[in-house]
C-alpha cells in the first residue's frame, strides 16, 4: 500500500509592517531610513557584506501610499461596531523590482493627519518628525508604516487624510463606526 503526502504552504505577497500602534510611530520592515540603526540596506543587486553595489531604480514618485483603518484588535476594515478604538495607518510600499531610494528634508513621511466626522468636524494630529535630512531605502516590496491612535470614536461616518509633503500626495480613506 502506498501513501502520498502532499504539503503546501501559503505565500502572502503583502508586506508586513511593524508598529507599536500607539501615538505616531514608524515601523520598519526591511528597508529603513539610513542612520536609524535599521538594516544595512542589503537587497537585490547588493553584494551583502561589502555594502550596496546596485543602483536605485525607483524614487519617491514610485512609492505606493495608502491609508488603512484598524480597530483595537488590529483588524482592518471600513465598517466598525461601536465602541471601536480606531487607529489609522499610512502604508508606504516599494512596488518596484529593485531598490527604491529617496531623501526627505526631515524624517517625516506624514506631517499631518486630518480626521473628519460626518458633521464636518475635524481632528488633526501632526507627525512625529525628526528634523534632519533622511535618506529612505526600500528593497522590492518592502516599506514602512506610520500610525495614529484616535481612541474610541462616536457613531458616525469618517474620512481620514494623511498628508505626505515629501511625496506631494495625500492618501484618504472613508469608514464608519455603527
Amino acid at each position: 500500500m502506498w501513501f502520498i503526502l502532499l504539503a503546501g504552504c501559503a505565500v502572502s505577497e503583502s508586506p508586513e509592517f511593524g508598529a507599536n500602534g500607539s501615538g505616531s510611530d514608524t515601523g520598519y520592515v526591511g528597508g529603513s531610513p539610513e542612520g536609524s540603526g535599521g538594516d544595512d540596506d542589503s537587497g537585490p543587486g547588493d553584494s551583502g557584506a561589502q555594502g550596496e553595489t546596485g543602483e536605485a531604480i525607483c524614487d519617491a514618485d514610485d512609492l505606493e501610499f495608502v491609508v488603512l483603518v484598524e480597530d483595537g484588535s488590529g483588524d482592518t476594515g471600513t465598517v466598525f461596531t461601536a465602541p471601536a478604538d480606531i487607529t489609522t495607518r499610512a502604508v508606504f510600499t516599494n512596488p518596484c523590482d529593485g531598490l527604491l531610494r529617496f531623501t526627505t528634508p526631515d524624517g517625516c513621511l506624514v506631517d499631518e493627519w486630518v480626521l473628519t466626522d460626518g458633521t464636518g468636524n475635524d481632528r488633526t494630529s501632526t507627525g512625529n518628525c525628526v528634523e534632519s535630512e533622511t535618506t529612505w531605502s526600500f528593497a522590492a516590496l518592502e516599506g514602512t508604516s506610520i500610525t495614529v491612535t484616535w481612541g474610541a470614536l462616536e457613531r458616525s461616518t469618517y474620512q481620514i487624510a494623511a498628508q505626505s509633503p515629501p511625496l506631494g500626495r495625500t492618501a484618504n480613506e472613508f469608514f464608519s463606526v455603527q
